[in-house]
């Protein structure tokens, strides 16, 4: 099945490793981690409006304004 995450953006719903809320985000992992996948560039931005979650998949990092019970309830859907 295939997930919407966000500008027209659609995803294999089976690649989708989680998606983990940006609203409050300081921590010292979630920063390295997100940074380590841009120098990569494996990092796309899907908005130009504040980002409030990230999508990671087997092959990128997904970018989103979309939360992460939207994200979710979208994929409950799918299933």
């Amino acid at each position: 099945m295939l997930l919407h995450i966000g500008e027209g953006t659609l995803v294999r719903s089976r690649n989708v490793i989680g998606f983990f809320d940006l609203d409050g985000t300081s921590g010292d992992v979630t920063k390295g981690f997100l940074h380590t996948k841009e120098k990569a560039g494996v990092t796309e931005l899907l908005t130009t409006d504040i980002p409030r979650s990230f999508v990671v998949t087997d092959e990128k990092v997904y970018i989103t304004r979309l939360s992460t019970s939207a994200l979710r309830g979208r994929g409950e859907k799918e299933n």
